[in-house]
């Protein structure tokens, strides 16, 4: 029978401490969301691209199943067709009657009925991208009724308005939201109530706290590039929620060509994100990525002459606009 009681940090460290010799720590922001949903049933992790978002998602998910079991766990991701059919409840055609339809449930009503078999034994959904889909129109009625002071309270839905329905106290919530598509100011307000909000941000420490990345490349600190390249976004008024993060340098002790990797990094992964930021300026994209265009305004490839240093250097102050006085 599964423990009546949430996991416990204690329990955490004891899986950390198993696991330490065969893959990556434990990330704090997954214990982080652990505790926190254990008081308030409804987590988001939320922050800019890289940030290590969906991987604490997914290691706080790994930690649920070790307490609770594998089928304790409901996966899916929202985006922009993802609907209140797909997640509460649908009409569908009925594949025993060609000419008939069914109403079928669900992830949130699949997990709600799990929830319901065994009271004893806590069901969670982990919700990817949950900023990318209208959060109002999916969750419908159960916007209300997730609330943590709300659970257990009967409703009906809109597509079944015979069956009186609950949300158990044993049901939680974990979404993950990337700001760099929608900032947390523009999420619905009944959302915003409802869940608790966990900052990711850039982390230039984890690569000399994580024993598993390189915090060197070829002399090149990638604390310090991350720390560069994210001041030069914020000299071209770019806000934090679009930062980039610390994954998009995380380059693991066992490459086996570190430069070309890093190189990689930079042209096919952090420079396009950047020109989308800066829509495709190339002043402004020199500013932040020197060196990375050449005289065409194209991106250069990883084996041209591309100049981390110069990436690292103070950044050029942005020239005052003024008007001349007239004669």
């Amino acid at each position: 029978m599964p423990r009546r009681t949430p996991i416990t940090d204690h329990q955490i460290a004891a899986v950390e401490e198993a696991l330490r010799d065969r893959q990556p720590r434990v990330d704090p922001m997954a214990k982080e969301a652990l505790r926190n949903l254990r008081g308030r049933r409804n987590v988001i992790l939320y922050g800019p691209p890289g940030t290590g978002k969906t991987r604490a998602a997914l290691q706080a998910m790994t930690l649920w199943k070790t307490e609770e079991g594998a089928d304790s766990v409901f996966l899916t991701t929202f985006h922009p067709s993802y609907s209140y059919e797909d997640f509460v409840e649908g009409w569908r055609p009925d594949t025993s009657n060609q000419s008939g339809f069914q109403l079928v449930p669900g992830v949130l009503l699949e997990a709600i009925e799990a929830a319901n078999s065994d009271d004893s034994r806590n069901v969670l959904i982990v919700v990817d991208e949950i900023n990318r889909g209208d959060v109002a129109r999916i969750f419908g009625e159960f916007i209300t009724f997730v609330e943590h002071d709300k659970r257990n309270v009967e409703f009906i839905t809109a597509q079944n308005r015979d069956q009186l329905r609950t949300v158990p106290k044993n049901l939680f919530l974990l979404g993950t939201m990337n700001t760099a598509d929608k900032s947390i100011n523009l999420l619905d307000t009944a959302l915003r109530r409802r869940f608790t909000f966990l900052q990711c941000a850039p982390d230039p420490g984890v690569f000399e706290s994580s024993p598993e990345l390189l915090a060197e490349v070829e002399g090149v600190q990638l604390s310090a590039l991350l720390v560069a390249i994210n001041r030069r976004l914020a000299a071209q008024n770019i806000e934090p929620d679009r930062q980039i993060g610390h994954a998009m340098l995380g380059i693991s002790m066992d490459s086996s060509d570190p430069e070309q990797e890093l190189r990689d990094r930079l042209c096919y992964d952090i420079l396009p994100l950047v020109s989308d930021y800066l829509y495709d300026d190339p002043e402004r994209i020199r500013q932040v990525m020197p060196g990375f265009l050449d005289d065409d305004d194209s991106p250069m490839s990883p084996d041209q002459a591309i100049d981390i240093e110069a990436v690292l250097a103070e950044p050029e102050p942005i020239p005052e606009e003024g008007f001349e006085a007239d004669p």
